[in-house]
């Protein structure tokens, strides 16, 4: 499948289970907030392993058991737009985004983001960027997850860049533990070369870090310690 055709169909998909799922979510909403928000996620979930599967994506999934009962903050490397079908498809529980403002202005993405409480944020904004953070802590303390990719952007290759100033600020001041994860060769699949089929991507899972078990030292170098932890499994 060369990538317009893969674009085209990923629209026309998208469109028809938005068309389904918001009237759905529209009656649900009335009764439940939870019925609402377990049926949003589910929607995503199955989309994302739809995805994964129309494009013969090959996955590797490792480390599923570390994920802990309680909430908490996702960090990953961030290589592709692959990386959020991978996540979603295997991470088993209502969990939104850390994303950039810009995804706002695709309105079939942003309305599914908002439906797992997700949060955007205005990188060129401080004032707005501590507004996010806020948001972000309240939706942790509500039990909704969330992933937040340190890098900023995508890598579009194996090796990692450096952490952005402040990724750590939201698990340390929602005081949530921080589950590392490890993505590899989402890459290939969409952004590098012609064809969206027949690739390989891995998914590993890394130990929770709970933020009181930490040392002063531990602390200070936290972004560092994350950072290395993921790129270890590359």
């Amino acid at each position: 499948m060369i990538k317009l055709l893969w674009y085209t169909y990923f629209v026309i998909y998208l469109l028809f289970i938005s068309i389904i799922a918001k009237l759905k979510l529209f009656v649900l909403v009335r009764k439940s907030q939870d019925l609402a928000d377990e049926y949003a996620y589910s929607m995503i979930r199955k989309a994302s392993k739809h995805i994964l599967k129309m494009s013969k994506t090959e996955t590797q999934v490792m480390g599923l058991e570390n994920i802990p009962p309680e909430t908490c903050v996702f960090m990953c490397n961030h290589q592709a737009i692959f990386d959020g079908f991978l996540l979603m498809a295997n991470i088993n529980r209502i969990t939104g985004f850390i994303a950039k403002k810009e995804i706002t202005k695709l309105p079939l993405i942003r309305s599914w983001l908002r439906s797992i409480h997700s949060v955007f944020i205005d990188r060129s904004n401080p004032r707005e960027g501590l507004k996010a953070l806020n948001e972000g802590v309240e939706n942790l303390k509500k039990g909704y997850s969330l992933i937040i990719f340190p890098e900023g952007t995508r890598s579009l290759k194996s090796q990692m860049g450096d952490f952005k100033k402040g990724s750590m600020k939201l698990p340390i001041k929602a005081d949530v533990p921080i589950v590392p994860i490890t993505i590899d060769g989402t890459y290939n699949v969409l952004e590098v070369g012609n064809k969206v089929r027949g690739n390989k991507v891995k998914m590993t899972v890394h130990k929770p870090i709970y933020l009181g078990n930490l040392s002063p030292e531990d602390k200070k170098n936290l972004a560092q310690n994350i950072h290395d932890i993921i790129e270890k499994a590359l």
